[in-house]
């Protein structure tokens, strides 16, 4: 397999992951997170407070009163009680939607209602969830090649025969959702069994012409899709329902918009730097900073993002970028707590401040402004060493680490890149609640994030100790700095 191919079963692999994880949130209020890294999630409400333990190694979103949960590969739904429901076990279940589920039984898949009742008889190969009435079944065999797609309405008639071929390649995804009147679905490009993604209608109608390789659903006019560039991994944009791109293509992947924001991850032709996820607006625009190894569309106001995929790292955020909640605070005796978010300043002074020029100021609320566009800069004579700011908090806080955009992070010019030519910090030492302890910070762009034990204190100082020497400026500068931690008890 080329590395090409490689990276495009991957893409394809991580967008059915995140499809599949976030397609049932539908209820909000509950939300599920891994706190050990073999099983035990508990469930927590918009404000980070742990409600129920579950001791399951799998935990879905609540959908329409119910999750569903894995223990001892047997898998059932519980109610927002903790209580298992409707006495009965499954192979496997997809989370409710349309007040349907689908659930595997003796091999097959059929659909159970809110009370519990086979209503549409297991009798399907594949089954997927209902959306804008309809869901997508397959039925034949994929060893022999019988295997077809098609769509059955909520009494399990067929309101779209099935048509749409399984296609055994390492490239293939099912038929998607309906949703706005439309579905991605893998379409005949030529009559030489060539097959691209396109979209349908609920009369089974090509709208879209097949030429993507990933595909997802509408929401507010919009879909993620790739298509592929010059034997590269496709990168991904977004389209209107003409399929035309709105958003152009900037994203390594992407999901589909949920309350004005839609997960999408950064894009490195050259495969250099590692993929990073975080959230844009309906202009593309980065609202969140890409700094996860994974993100999931908002729900209720908070969405989840990993900090360390390959180890759980759960993080429930804001749409601020604060933190609801993180797995590794809710661990041990933290759990049942309230969660960790970005803290308020009520104010932040400095040593010294570089006079404005050209209707620029260097003020230190720059650091608080959540524009890494702007900075504080020190006006000392020296290059900066022993300058200081110092930071006060309305009411007592835990904080429990500090986000450092280190230098001038302004982006650059054609003319001039304010990171390489200012002075960056290269040592801190932070003081707060009578301790001293001292940071090495890198002379790079984005977030630094240096850990603390959350000590209570209503201030913080940070005193530059060290600079990053040789570069031009003989100022040096911090765009942004965010705490994070909770309120004291």
């Amino acid at each position: 397999m080329t590395l090409f191919q490689k990276k495009l079963v991957a893409t394809i692999c991580v967008a059915i992951i995140v499809a599949s994880m976030t397609a049932s949130a539908q209820i909000r209020g509950l939300y599920p997170m891994r706190i050990e890294p073999e099983g035990k999630h508990v469930y927590i409400n918009t404000e980070g407070k742990v409600i129920l333990n579950i001791d399951c190694l799998l935990a879905e979103e609540f959908s329409q009163g119910y999750a569903a949960v894995c223990a001892n590969d047997v898998w059932y739904f519980i109610n927002r009680e903790g209580k298992k429901a409707f006495g009965r076990d499954f192979e496997e279940v997809l989370s409710f939607a349309e007040e349907l589920a689908a659930v595997k039984f003796n091999g097959l898949w059929g659909y159970i209602n809110l009370a519990g009742d086979m209503v549409i008889e297991p009798k399907f190969a594949r089954a997927f969830s209902f959306s804008d009435g309809l869901a997508c079944v397959m039925i034949g065999d994929q060893a022999d090649g019988s295997a077809r797609y098609g769509y059955i309405d909520r009494e399990g008639k067929f309101a779209i025969e099935p048509f749409l071929r399984f296609l055994d390649n390492q490239y293939f995804s099912p038929p998607g959702e309906f949703s706005e009147g439309l579905a991605a679905a893998w379409l005949p490009l030529n009559d030489d069994g060539d097959y691209m993604v396109g979209y349908i209608n609920q009369e089974s109608k090509t709208v879209i012409a097949p030429k993507f390789t990933v595909a997802g659903k509408f929401v507010d006019g919009l879909a993620p899709v790739s298509i592929m560039m010059d034997d590269e991994v496709p990168p991904t944009g977004f389209i209107d329902k003409s399929g035309n791109f709105v958003i152009q293509q900037a994203f390594s992947q992407a999901s589909h918009f949920s309350e004005g924001l839609a997960p999408a991850s950064t894009f490195d032709p050259k495969y250099e730097k590692p993929e990073m996820w975080g959230f844009i607006d309906t202009k593309g625009k980065w609202v969140i900073k890409p700094t996860y190894e994974m993100a999931e569309p908002f729900d209720g106001g908070i969405a989840r993002v990993y900090d360390q995929l390959s180890s759980g790292g759960e993080v429930y955020i804001k749409k601020d970028g604060s933190i609801v909640a993180n797995s590794s605070i809710l661990q041990g005796k933290a759990a049942g707590q309230t969660g960790v978010y970005k803290l308020e300043v009520k104010s932040v002074k400095a040593s010294s401040v570089l006079p404005a020029t050209k209707n620029i100021n260097y003020k230190p609320e720059n650091v608080l402004d959540g524009d890494i566009a702007t900075a504080w800069v020190e006006g000392a004579k020296s290059s900066g060493t022993g300058e200081w700011l110092e930071f006060k908090f309305a009411k007592p806080v835990e904080i429990h680490s500090i986000d450092i955009y280190n230098g001038y992070q302004k982006p650059a010019t054609s003319k001039r890149d304010p990171f390489k030519v200012n002075q960056s910090v290269a040592r801190l030492r932070i003081s707060y609640a009578g301790k001293n302890s001292e940071h090495p910070i890198k002379d790079e762009r984005g977030a630094q994030t240096i850990k603390l034990d959350g000590t209570v204190t209503s201030s913080l100082k940070l005193e530059i100790l060290a600079i990053h020497e040789n570069k031009g400026d003989p100022d040096c500068c911090i765009s942004e700095i965010e705490f994070t931690g909770r309120l004291a008890p």
